[in-house]
């Protein structure tokens, strides 16, 4: 490879420095066909931390990349007693996840919905929640400068590529 080591090497075989535009360097990598994200309660503990240093809910990774045209299925462990949503109106999205059961010694059974689609079109579609939730403040569904809900909490995007 006349004298570049593999760890030089980019996406896309290309020496690092001179990156592909990101659409293509993305035709050279599967399109993305499961996702699983994670819903974190605040409560517990579990959440991240927001800027009053309290826990609060999120959903994790709030942000993915997906490819347009290609299948995938959504996959989302809440490991909340309460309801939640994934809801992208952009991308013709609205998953209601099933909230997880409490159980007698005070720990939550985590409760896993699963959703199929086919992104339809390329863009940055933004996604959030729209069940109350973050108990008690409601921090994670205050608006945030692009929307309903905390980006990084209860927001996020989807990138369809």
């Amino acid at each position: 490879m006349g004298g570049m080591s593999q760890g030089a090497m980019s996406m896309g075989g290309q020496a690092a420095g001179r990156r592909q535009p990101l659409e293509a360097a993305a035709a050279a990598v599967p399109g993305a066909r499961h996702v699983t994200v994670y819903v974190l309660p605040g409560g517990n503990g579990l959440g991240f931390s927001g800027p009053d240093r309290r826990h609060h809910d999120t959903i994790v990774p709030s942000s993915f990349v997906l490819r347009k045209g290609i299948p995938v299925t959504l996959t989302v462990i809440n490991l909340d007693d309460m309801r939640h949503s994934i809801t992208a109106p952009d991308l013709g999205i609205n998953v209601v996840i099933g909230a997880g059961v409490d159980r007698r010694d005070g720990t939550v059974a985590p409760r896993t919905t699963t959703y199929t689609f086919t992104p339809a079109k390329a863009g940055e579609f933004r996604w959030f929640c729209v069940f109350p939730c973050d108990m008690p403040t409601h921090w994670a569904m205050s608006a945030s400068y692009d929307g309903a809900a905390r980006d990084g909490f209860m927001a996020g995007v989807i990138r369809v590529l």
